[in-house]
């Protein structure tokens, strides 16, 4: 089964095909694996920190899932991992902080509020 604020991110980075291959990812990992693909993919990470802008517009606040995921982004930036892909300019770095800083908010309010 995969996670619903997944499914929202793959959408959001317009690659809802990547469903398919998180769905052999235990739902406990898919936030690291889902950090790691923003790590390496400076587009679709460009195209998930205009949706988590967008929600903390919203809804003011993030799911949990999202705050794990900018969590685990902040704490691969800080890893030896880091060399392995290029990290994002300050201006990033800091929404990406915000972003774990925001109120947690259910993905069902965000939709709701996102309609208005």
């Amino acid at each position: 089964m995969v996670n619903l604020s997944l499914v929202d991110a793959l959408a959001a980075i317009e690659e809802p095909q990547l469903a398919g291959v998180f769905s052999f990812i235990p739902e406990k990992h898919s936030t690291f694996a889902f950090a790691d693909l923003m790590a390496r993919d400076k587009k679709a990470l460009r195209r998930y920190l205009e949706k988590l802008k967008a929600d903390l517009k919203a809804a003011d606040g993030l799911t949990g899932w999202d705050h794990e995921v900018c969590a685990t982004l902040v704490n691969l930036y800080a890893s030896p991992l880091s060399g392995a892909f290029e990290k994002p300019d300050d201006k990033r770095l800091k929404k990406i902080n915000e972003c774990v800083l925001a109120p947690a908010v259910q993905l069902s309010e965000i939709v709701a509020k996102r309609k208005k």
